[in-house]
C-alpha cells in the first residue's frame, strides 16, 4: 500500500505498507554484510543470498525478495577494476520489470540500466520519465547502483523513489568519500575521516548519505527541493545536464505535479528561470492575462525585495504618487522582475509572484533580457496608448522592445523621479474618463479571476461589487458572495454560489462518487476529475454533473486518480443535505 503524504512535484514522500510495516520514501536500500553495517536509522536492509531479501533493520521480516538475475548487490571485497563492479551492481531487467510483495500486486518498477545512466544523463532523464508516464504515478521507481550523496536530491526530483547504497559501498571500498559537493579522496581528506580502513571510508559514505536522505524528505515536505536541487546541480556535470534536460524537454510532465501554491523560495542561480512552476507563471501570462478594457497608460515598475510588492517601501511611494492622479484608474501597473519576467499588479499576491526572492546587483543576462522583453512586448501588444517607464537599470533593454516615457534617473525612490513620475501620469491620463474605485476593483479581479480559472473565469465578476480593503476582497452579488481574494491564500476562494458561477465553463472540476459527502473528499472517492487541476486550485465537486461542494485541491489531478488513500479536496462549503 502507498499513502501519498507531500509533493515537491515529481518528488513525493509516502509511506509505504507492507505485510503490516511502514517504511517512508524517498528511501534507500543499505546493503548489508559481516564486515559492512547499515547506518544508525536506516529504515531498509538487503541481504544476499537466495535472491535479495529487503529487510527491516532488525531482521525480523523480509519485506521483498527480488531474484538475483533481476538484481544484484555488488561484491563486498575490495576490488582493483570498477568493470568488476560494474557487472555486480548493473540491474538487468528489461524496462518495467515489476518488484512485487508476496501476496502480488505492483508496489514498484525498476529502471532499466540504472548504473549505466549515471553516465549519459539524456538517456536518464528520457527512460526515468518514460518510465513514469508508463506505469502512471502511483508505483514506485527504484533506482539501483546510481546513488551518491550529491545526486539524492536530484534523483528524488525526478521522480525515483527509491535507490541503494551500492555505489557508495563499492566506491568507499576504494578510498572515495561522497559528499554533496562531489567525490573526495580518502587520503586528502584527514578531516572527514581519521584513517584510511576502508570499512571506515564506507561507514562515512553510508552516514553521509542517509543525512542526506533525510534533508531530502525535509525539503520535499517543504515544498522546496527544487531549490535544493539547485545547490548541489554543480556537484558535477551529470547533475547540470540532468536538471537542464529534464526542465528542457519534460516541461509538460513536471508541470502536471507543481502545484499553484507553495513556500517563500530562493532564485538564486540561472537554473531558477527554467523551474516549472515559473515557466507556468510565465506561460500563463502570455495564455490568459488580459488588462481591463479601460486601462489606457501601461507604468513599468521595478520589484521590491519585499514580497507581497504593495507591502515595501518603494511600492507604497510609487501608489502614493500614482492615486495623487484624479483618474488614475486608468493605469495599468506591471511590475518588470526575475525570473517571473512581468507582474500585473493584479496578481501580485499569486503564487509565485508573493514567494520568490532573488539577489539584487543591477545585472541582467542575456536569458534574462530577452524573457522579460518577450513579457512586456506580450503585454504592451494590448492597445495602450502611452507606456511610462519608472525602471532602473532595466530600463535600457525594455526601451529596445517598447517606446516609452522615461521618469526615473536610475533611482525609482528618489524625490526627482518621483516628481518626473507624476507629471508624466498626470499629462497621460488627462484625456481619458475617470473610472470610479468600485468599477477598478471589479475589473482588476475579473483579470485575476481569468488567470486563476483560465477564459471564461471572468464571469465570477458579472454584476458583482467587491467590498473590504485590499488585500481582503469580498466579491459580492445582489448581496451574495461569490469568492474572496486574500493575502494568506493569495488566490480568490469560491463559496458555493461562485462556483455555480463558474461550472458552466467546464474546468476545475471534480467528479465524486454517489454517496454523502459528510467532510473532506478522498481520492478513494473520486470518479474523475479535470485533467487540467493542480494542488492549491480551487475545486468544484460534483455528484452527478450537479456542484455538490467547493474545496481546495489536495493534490493534481493524476493523483486524485491512481492514489487509494489520501485526500482529494480539502471542502470549504459543502450544499446542506
Amino acid at each position: 500500500m502507498i499513502e501519498n503524504l507531500s509533493r515537491s512535484g515529481l518528488a513525493r514522500r509516502t509511506t509505504w505498507t507492507v505485510h503490516d510495516h511502514r517504511v517512508t520514501t524517498p528511501n534507500m536500500v543499505f546493503l548489508r554484510s559481516e564486515s559492512i553495517k547499515a547506518p544508525e536509522g536506516a529504515e531498509i536492509v538487503a541481504l544476499a543470498g537466495n535472491g535479495l531479501r529487503w529487510t527491516l533493520p532488525d531482521g525480523e521480516s523480509t519485506l521483498f525478495e527480488f531474484p538475483e538475475r533481476f538484481y544484484a548487490p555488488p561484491a563486498f571485497e575490495d576490488s582493483e577494476r570498477e568493470e568488476d563492479a560494474r557487472h555486480s551492481i548493473q540491474d538487468e531487467t528489461e524496462k518495467g520489470n515489476e518488484g512485487r510483495a508476496h501476496e502480488g500486486g505492483r508496489e514498484f518498477v525498476v529502471l532499466e540500466g540504472a548504473f549505466e545512466l549515471r553516465r549519459d544523463a539524456r538517456s536518464f532523464v528520457s527512460q526515468v520519465t518514460a518510465l513514469r508516464q508508463q506505469v502512471g504515478p502511483r508505483p514506485l521507481i527504484f533506482a539501483p547502483g546510481m546513488a551518491d550523496v550529491s545526486n539524492l536530491a536530484l534523483l528524488a526530483y525526478a521522480g525515483v523513489d527509491l535507490v541503494d547504497s551500492s555505489l557508495l559501498t563499492y566506491q568507499g571500498l576504494r578510498g572515495h568519500l561522497s559528499t554533496p559537493e562531489g567525490w573526495l579522496p580518502a587520503d586528502k581528506a584527514a578531516w572527514l575521516v581519521s584513517s584510511a580502513s576502508p570499512d571506515e571510508q564506507v561507514a562515512f559514505n553510508l552516514s553521509s548519505a542517509w543525512k542526506e536522505l533525510q534533508l531530502v524528505k525535509h525539503m520535499i515536505e517543504a515544498g522546496r527541493l527544487r531549490e535544493l536541487v539547485e545547490i548541489r546541480s554543480n556537484a558535477s556535470p551529470w547533475n547540470v545536464a540532468a536538471l537542464r534536460l529534464l526542465d528542457l524537454q519534460c516541461y509538460d510532465l513536471q508541470e502536471r505535479f507543481a502545484a499553484v501554491v507553495g513556500s517563500r523560495f530562493y532564485a538564486n542561480s540561472k537554473q531558477s528561470l527554467n523551474r516549472p512552476d515559473v515557466v507556468r507563471y510565465r506561460k500563463r501570462i502570455c495564455e490568459r492575462f488580459r488588462p481591463a478594457p479601460h486601462k489606457k497608460v501601461l507604468l513599468l515598475l521595478p520589484c521590491s525585495a519585499k514580497k507581497p510588492y504593495f507591502t515595501s517601501k518603494s511600492h507604497r511611494a510609487f501608489r502614493s504618487v500614482l492615486t495623487s492622479v484624479a483618474n488614475h484608474s486608468v493605469v495599468q501597473e506591471l511590475i518588470v522582475t526575475s525570473p517571473l519576467g512581468v507582474v500585473p499588479r493584479e496578481l501580485e499576491l499569486f503564487y509565485p509572484a508573493a514567494q520568490y526572492d532573488i539577489p539584487v546587483t543591477g545585472h541582467w543576462d542575456l536569458e534574462e533580457k530577452k524573457m522579460v522583453q518577450e513579457l512586456v512586448r506580450h503585454v504592451s501588444s494590448f492597445g495602450f496608448e502611452q507606456i511610462i517607464s519608472h525602471l532602473g537599470p532595466e530600463s535600457e533593454f525594455v526601451r529596445e522592445v517598447v517606446d516609452c516615457t522615461e521618469t526615473s534617473d536610475g533611482r525609482p525612490t528618489s524625490s526627482t523621479s518621483l516628481a518626473a513620475l507624476e507629471s508624466a501620469l498626470r499629462q497621460a491620463c488627462e484625456p481619458y474618463e475617470n473610472v470610479s474605485g468600485g468599477a477598478e476593483r471589479a475589473a482588476s479581479l475579473a483579470s485575476a479571476a481569468r488567470c486563476q480559472f483560465g477564459e471564461g473565469g471572468e464571469r465570477l465578476l458579472e454584476g458583482c461589487s467587491v467590498s473590504g480593503n485590499y488585500p481582503y476582497s469580498r466579491i459580492m452579488s445582489q448581496g451574495v458572495q461569490m469568492g474572496m481574494l486574500t493575502q494568506e491564500r493569495g488566490m480568490i476562494s469560491l463559496t458555493l454560489d461562485g462556483g455555480e458561477r463558474l461550472q458552466p465553463i467546464g474546468k476545475h472540476w471534480v467528479e465524486m462518487e454517489d454517496f454523502n459527502l459528510k467532510g473532506n473528499l478522498f481520492c478513494k472517492g473520486v470518479r474523475s476529475v479535470d485533467p487540467g487541476i493542480r494542488a492549491g486550485d480551487e475545486a468544484l465537486v460534483l455528484r452527478k454533473g450537479q456542484l455538490e461542494a467547493v474545496g481546495v485541491a489536495a493534490v493534481c489531478a493524476d493523483d486524485m486518480l491512481a492514489s487509494e488513500r489520501g485526500q482529494a479536496v480539502a471542502v470549504r462549503h459543502k450544499r446542506k443535505s
